[in-house]
């Protein structure tokens, strides 16, 4: 996502900060869509995001983010962080340390068309503290969702890993709420204009194991991505395609099917624009 500056100011409030900065960008879509066989519809949503950022005298970074949706309901949470030479903590809106080493095989189309491609991690509906530590080419990642909750449930703790080896990468992580616990783990490369990812996970909840793989090619100002995935026993599958147009804007369009769907395909067809 670009971003331009909204403003650039000096902060003198106390003898250790040194300087902030506050930046705003966002992106937008618009298109046609049928999800599931349903009839095709149009489809459109512009986000705005914030983001701050600022050094101390004695080299800490810190800063935040937050995202404001067309509806006034959604991406309402942010996140706040500071980094140095221990790493970096994250307060907030932010994935657990599974989901930040390990992530998802690549999707299609302009609205993810039920992100058909994504492995389950375990549920996170709680303020999160993540600390994200790189030496190289390791980096470590620990996470825990708020302690103490009001309503009870168990804390959700999570660890990981992720090492690149040249173009090749790999991530492996581990979750826990309760008894419950999800392991995950990804291989990821890049062969020139193409690149391939799987990923695996396994959850004490689920009787079957999931697993995502997509691979993408570049061909001049077009990409095309395809992928496989299995997630509660169900199989699905996708194509698609997008046209990069400059300046930020793209038309991108997408194809998906699988057990799930049982009332048909997944499609959509649109332009998306970041600012």
């Amino acid at each position: 996502m670009r971003t331009f500056f909204l403003t650039s100011t000096a902060l003198v409030m106390s003898a250790g900060i040194a300087a902030a900065e506050v930046s705003i960008g966002g992106d937008g879509r618009m298109g046609v869509k049928s999800l599931d066989g349903a009839d095709v519809v149009f489809d459109s949503r512009i986000r705005i995001s914030f983001t701050a950022s600022g050094e101390t005298d004695n080299g800490l970074s810190f800063g935040g983010s937050v995202r404001a949706d067309q509806d006034g309901t959604g991406g309402a949470a942010g996140n706040v962080y500071l980094s140095g030479a221990f790493g970096k903590v994250t307060f907030g809106d932010t994935g657990s340390a599974a989901k930040q080493a390990v992530g998802q095989a690549g999707g299609v189309g302009y609205t993810g068309l039920g992100d058909l491609n994504e492995i389950g991690y375990i549920s996170d509906v709680h303020p999160s503290v993540r600390w994200d530590y790189t030496m190289g080419d390791l980096s470590l990642h620990a996470s825990t969702d708020s302690i103490g909750q009001a309503d009870g449930a168990d804390s959700l703790l999570s660890g990981a890993m992720s090492y690149s080896i040249g173009d090749v990468g790999i991530g492996a992580g581990v979750e826990r709420m309760g008894d419950r616990q999800n392991i995950a783990a990804s291989v990821s490369a890049a062969l020139g204009d193409a690149s391939v990812k799987v990923v695996y996970g396994s959850d004490d909840d689920n009787a079957d194991d999931s697993y995502g793989a997509s691979a993408s090619f570049v061909s001049g100002s077009a990409t095309f991505t395809a992928f496989a995935s299995s997630k509660g026993g169900m199989d699905h599958f996708g194509i698609g395609a997008a046209f990069d147009l400059g300046g930020g804007a793209a038309i991108k369009g997408g194809f998906v099917d699988g057990d799930s769907l049982t009332g048909g395909s997944s499609f959509d067809l649109g332009l998306t624009m970041g600012f």
